[in-house]
């Protein structure tokens, strides 16, 4: 039996992208469509009420705009995958001395947004499950139930899916540490451990799919910048220096069970393919920010890889 696939990952929040997501098995005459992690977005943006403007800064630039342009205001913005929240000043002043209501606040607003999303998806839909998504190291833990409680996409994390009664799919969003100590990080020799249960619930390894969004360490697909204790960008005398961010763990699991096919994201910056023993392993980037959805199409066909494509929409 013949599947089509489209993966993507990495859509940090971004509206337009989502959207891009839920319409891709049209698009791109895909069977089924996997959103591999990093579902939620980084950031709010306070947009302070004062009389007739509302304040705010973005991408470094103070803003200003008029009450009357504020709902294309915020669609910029959430398209770009921040969540604005248009407040009086002293709403934000009372946000800005208060952790607890910061990540309250935060919360609210990426439990709207990905309801509204699998809203969205639904209507698409109308029940039928063709969507697979599953969080990322950045996704908080509440977002969890939020997409197990939808009727439109399979919730896939840390759970062996099925697709096209074919193939099997095992799913985690785990990473190892970053320096922004994000929701879902372990050093590898805890990941391994991890790993090695979720492996356990598979049952044909040649037909497997591992969308492991940590990539596999040193693999190509794991290549980014390294930053210092500060976040700041790691400069050396021969510029900036970069270094294998993936997971040994993850490596480890695909050598040793040989799957199909590995699906991974979490490095933006490194996108492409590469082949581990007969595995093939794909991160197709990501460029949220701009509304542009990066993503590979894989054609599988008798237990065997036929094509692949790294796609934009």
């Amino acid at each position: 039996m013949a599947l089509k696939l489209f993966f993507t990952t990495d859509v940090h929040g971004s509206d337009v992208c989502w959207k891009k997501f839920v319409n891709s098995i049209e698009h791109f005459k895909a069977d089924v469509a996997i959103l591999g992690g990093d579902i939620t977005g980084k950031m709010v943006i306070p947009m302070v009420e004062e009389g007739s403007v509302y304040n705010y800064r973005f991408y470094g630039r103070e803003i200003q705009i008029p009450a009357d342009q504020l709902n294309d205001e915020c669609a910029k913005i959430a398209n770009a995958g921040y969540y604005p929240y248009p407040a009086d000043k002293n709403e934000v002043e009372r946000l800005t001395n208060d952790q607890t209501a910061q990540d309250q606040v935060f919360n609210k607003l990426m439990i709207e947004r990905l309801e509204n999303w699998l809203k969205f998806a639904s209507e698409k839909y109308k029940g039928e499950r063709k969507l697979y998504v599953s969080p990322g190291n950045d996704d908080r833990f509440v977002m969890d139930d939020v997409l197990k409680r939808s009727d439109s996409i399979v919730a896939c994390e840390g759970e062996c899916v099925k697709l096209h009664d074919e193939y099997e799919m095992v799913t985690s969003g785990w990473v190892t540490p970053t320096p922004w100590k994000t929701a879902r990080e372990a050093p590898d020799e805890k990941l391994e451990v991890m790993f090695e249960e979720l492996m356990k619930k598979a049952h044909d390894y040649p037909r497997l799919i591992c969308n492991f969004h940590c990539p596999p360490y040193n693999s190509g697909l794991d290549t980014a910048a390294k930053v210092t204790p500060d976040l700041s960008v790691k400069v050396g005398f021969g510029g900036v220096e970069f270094g294998s961010m993936g997971s040994k763990a993850c490596r480890t699991m695909i050598e040793k069970y040989k799957p199909l096919l590995g699906l991974h994201g979490h490095i933006h910056e490194s996108a492409g393919f590469r082949r581990i023993g007969k595995t093939l392993c794909v991160n197709p980037g990501s460029e949220y920010a701009e509304g542009i959805l990066r993503g590979y199409l894989i054609f599988l066909e008798d237990a065997k890889i036929k094509g692949h494509w790294r796609v934009a929409s």
